[in-house]
């Protein structure tokens, strides 16, 4: 009759890692990479935002020179802005000087010559930011 089998005596140091160990590890190792990829998706949020302000920016720069480039014309309504790219829409909204001391939508029966000029643009694309808005003044030229 033999005994019970041996099983054989492990040397010191060669112990293996227990189940309860290697899932520590595996979820110390998940939340390290939900981390990760948390970053990484709200940096590219953050890029594709910035671009969109960046390009409104740019549209509402380029229609300004447009309408400071333009001639006055006396109680005029809007003016011509270039065509923007897609995704962006301008509007153009011109006040009239009243001469007393406030811009009026309406044009007043005397032109005083002054005119504010506001833009603005909206972005229309799948993540619109907050619109983007400049106000120019144009004056009448005076010939003397």
């Amino acid at each position: 009759m033999t005994g019970p089998a041996r099983r054989p005596r492990r040397r010191r140091g060669e112990e293996g890692e227990t189940l309860v160990e290697v899932l520590v590890a595996v979820v110390l190792m998940g939340v390290a990479f939900v981390a990760v990829l948390g970053g990484m998706g709200t940096a590219i949020i953050s890029s594709v935002t910035q671009q969109e302000v960046t390009g409104a920016d740019s549209v509402i720069r380029s229609a300004a020179e447009k309408v400071v480039s333009a001639p006055y014309v006396s109680c005029a309504r809007t003016y011509a802005t270039p065509t923007p790219p897609a995704g962006y829409e301008v509007t153009v909204t011109v006040a009239h000087w009243d001469g007393v001391g406030a811009f009026d939508g309406s044009c007043p029966t005397a032109d005083t010559g002054v005119q504010k000029v506001t833009l603005t643009v909206r972005s229309t694309g799948p993540r619109p930011v907050r619109d983007a808005t400049l106000e120019v003044v144009k004056r009448e030229a005076m010939l003397s």
